[in-house]
């Protein structure tokens, strides 16, 4: 555990997951500056080499989420992919969202390029509700994770969701419902001055009672002036258009894992169990960040742009993170400082709905 808690912190203060260059920052952080830097990469081995095959992975991921014991509403999908070499990383991944950012809590590695079929998003909703209380939890996802056998093993696993469609996708089941057709109820969202104005049309599909809904694009000069959603809500058409954008904050996620934080694209190790707690530790070290930004993120100054949009000067991510790196030199203050935030999380309240079976 004592490697595992070094190995971690190297992440957070190096901000890469290449061994190669955490090695450097082994020694600083058990205070043995004389040894060589290949012990050190050894030493980060060894926990793979002795823990790949373990329960470790889940049992970091169980950690963190005993500091976010609160209601969690969303459940967000998506992938994320890169190339290495000759070899295709495809991470599809489940999040929960909390306090406005996305925590992945289970992913599966299709090692190709491309969208994912049913059966692969099937096997990743199987294993994530062995471990985690997923039902009542509105899904939101794009648009390639559509499909009739899809929606209905969500609803057969009590999941609702809020998915977003291509045009013209299920128009002829659309049209057969009575009211207004596909093209009028798009025609009048598309002339409509309101600038998020949202219809929607009950309508059944295989056996399935649905709600499709079109919002106008609030984005004046969007390629897509209206966006279409698929649901199976039984709420107002502006509620569920409110609902959908929360599904930007697992991109969000992926860029702080990747790009602007953790340089998960870096991962060269071998086995897929190796990289499996890899991850495991990466997203450790994401939530961790997130929950200590969170204590005081209120005090971060916030600055207007040139859009008028007004954002905090620093990331809630990047502010945690650095809060982090300052309280933790030493794995032995890194160890006081994970001591403390299950203290701290004990004295707050705990949903009985909590994601944690």
């Amino acid at each position: 555990m004592k490697n595992v808690l070094i190995l971690a912190l190297a992440l957070l203060r190096k901000e890469t997951v290449c061994l190669h260059r955490l090695k450097s920052e082994v020694g600083l952080i058990t205070g043995r500056t004389d040894t060589q830097p290949d012990s050190h990469y050894k030493r980060l081995i060894r926990v793979f080499d002795c823990y790949a095959f373990s329960s470790l992975w889940l049992d970091l991921l169980k950690y963190v989420m005993v500091l976010l014991r609160l209601k969690s509403e969303y459940l967000l999908l998506d992938g994320t992919s890169w190339k290495q070499g000759q070899h295709w990383h495809h991470y599809l991944t489940l999040c929960v969202e909390y306090q406005g950012v996305a925590i992945p809590i289970f992913w599966l590695n299709l090692h190709k390029h491309g969208t994912s079929n049913f059966t692969e998003r099937k096997k990743l909703l199987k294993k994530a509700a062995r471990h985690f209380h997923l039902p009542n939890k509105i899904l939101l996802a794009d648009r390639e994770y559509i499909g009739i056998k899809w929606f209905k093993l969500l609803k057969a696993s009590g999941i609702p969701f809020v998915i977003r469609l291509r045009k013209n996708t299920y128009k002829a089941a659309i049209n057969q419902a009575p009211g207004r057709n596909y093209a009028s109820l798009q025609g009048k969202v598309r002339r409509s001055k309101v600038p998020y104005k949202a219809l929607k049309k009950d309508f059944c599909l295989e056996g399935m009672d649905l709600t499709f809904v079109l919002v106008k694009n609030p984005k004046p000069s969007a390629e897509e002036p209206v966006i279409y959603l698929i649901t199976d809500l039984k709420e107002s058409a502006l509620r569920t258009a409110y609902r959908y954008p929360i599904r930007w904050k697992i991109e969000h996620c992926f860029k702080h894992l990747k790009s602007n934080g953790f340089d998960l694209e870096a991962i060269n190790l071998k086995t897929e169990a190796r990289r499996t707690l890899l991850m495991a530790v990466v997203v450790f070290s994401y939530v961790l960040s997130i929950h200590q930004g969170l204590k005081t993120y209120r005090k971060v100054p916030s600055r207007t742009f040139a859009n008028q949009q007004t954002y905090k000067v620093e990331s809630l991510f990047r502010y945690g993170i650095n809060q982090i790196a300052q309280k933790c030199r030493l794995w032995t203050d890194f160890l006081r400082f994970l001591i403390d935030e299950i203290s701290y999380a004990k004295t707050k309240y705990r949903s009985p709905d909590s994601i944690i079976v």
